[in-house]
């Protein structure tokens, strides 16, 4: 009897240890990502001397390469697999480090936007490896922490990232970043086992899983989860221009860019594993109706006080734990809509429309923060408040497609 047990607990362990070294990695790609990403806008403005329309280009542009790989990086995962299209992914967030070692325009843009093909590789590989290495049954608590790697890495570096800008400038900055995404490369590469692919995989070619997007993105239950995705998704590609932007010009320091970063980040890091544990237990019908509802008073706060720096802490921490709640859930969300077949080519859709959103946030803010400030948030408030709709008619739409489930086997 006991050494059933003892041959349990070991087997127990040995299945853990793989998402146990994910998680890691994604905690370092997250130390990493969060600076990178929060910083890159001051950078542009600041050393290149950019107005803000053009710094939402850079940021704009970088993400349009990240769509073209969301799409790729669906197929891309059927053959060479999750670990290496992360694997891939990593690379290119590396190569957008090298942006911060130069001033030359040409080479920033070539950089940055060669290195936003990263993400969407690491994204689609990331979930796409989440949902092999974890136990189904805590999916929502596994996807939690699978998004601490972003926000909790963000706290944990944002600090540090903040220090060093203000005491040794950017060049720096980019070194260490670039050291540290080199350490990431290397330890997925070590630590990360590949698992086997199942053999209806194995039979699709990237040209044919590429040919399958459009009968799935063309179900309305995907044509909602999209919508849900897109519109949260339109405030946080906003407000990740606009809100490091605005802080630094009322406080006149990169510290409090970073102290903005870092609360986020914490608060985010724990309302992720409280709705993880929520959708776990009761579902993710409440949760997700109860971070929209988050979101629209963030938005209507800030949008309120835009001019106050004050808001951007009080209204703008709390809206970015909202969306990165709302990320939590999404691959629940895919659980209970898509069939396993399914599931990678609906990542890469949600994907594509996460980037179309990004790049349109990050555009909307630009252009009209300096014509006013509170415009740009009262146009993404009414989206969400037309996502909170949406997102009443998803859940719906999903019980009928359970009812006819359990029907057809109750017939069978």
């Amino acid at each position: 009897m006991i050494g059933k047990l003892k041959a349990r607990a070991v087997t127990t362990r040995f299945r853990d240890w793989p998402i146990v070294f994910f998680l890691l990695v994604m905690l370092l790609s997250g130390i990493i990502l969060s600076p990178q990403r929060s910083f890159f806008p001051i950078y542009v403005e600041e050393q290149l001397g950019f107005p803000a329309v053009l710094v939402s280009t850079f940021v704009s542009l970088g993400l349009v390469l990240g769509m073209i790989a969301s799409v790729v990086g669906g197929a891309l995962s059927d053959t060479v697999g999750h670990k290496g299209t992360l694997v891939l992914g990593l690379l290119g967030i590396t190569l957008a480090n090298l942006a911060y070692l130069s001033r030359v325009p040409g080479l920033v843009l070539a950089f940055w936007v060669l290195g936003g093909l990263g993400p969407g590789f690491h994204t689609l590989g990331g979930m796409g490896y989440l949902i092999d290495a974890a136990n189904p049954r805590r999916l929502g608590l596994f996807s939690a922490l699978y998004n601490w790697g972003y926000t909790l890495g963000g706290a944990l570096s944002s600090p540090a990232a903040g220090f060093v800008l203000d005491h040794q400038g950017f060049a720096a900055f980019g070194l260490a970043l670039l050291a540290f995404s080199g350490a990431t490369v290397v330890g997925a590469v070590l630590l990360l086992p590949r698992f086997q692919r199942g053999a209806g995989e194995q039979t699709h070619s990237v040209g044919a899983t590429l040919l399958g997007y459009g009968q799935v993105v063309r179900r309305p239950s995907m044509v909602l989860l999209g919508l849900l995705r897109f519109l949260p998704t339109c405030y946080y590609g906003m407000i990740v221009v606009l809100n490091p932007l605005l802080i630094n010009r009322l406080a006149g320091t990169k510290t409090a860019v970073a102290l903005y970063v870092t609360l986020s980040q914490v608060v985010a890091t724990l309302a992720q594993i409280v709705v993880g544990r929520a959708s776990d237990r009761w579902g993710s019908r409440r949760p997700t109706l109860a971070m929209f509802g988050l979101l629209l008073v963030a938005i209507a706060g800030q949008g309120v006080f835009a001019t106050q720096l004050w808001s951007y802490y009080t209204f703008g921490v709390p809206g970015i734990a909202a969306a990165w709640s709302l990320a939590t859930l999404l691959p629940v969300l895919v659980s209970e809509s898509a069939v396993v077949e399914e599931r990678g080519r609906v990542l890469g859709a949600l994907s594509v429309l996460w980037n179309l959103a990004m790049i349109g946030g990050s555009m909307l803010g630009g252009a009209l923060m300096d014509v006013a400030l509170g415009l740009p948030f009262a146009i993404v408030g009414l989206l969400n408040v037309a996502a909170i709709a949406l997102s009443v008619s998803f859940f719906r739409l999903v019980d009928v497609q359970k009812n006819r489930l359990i029907c057809a086997v109750a017939s069978d």
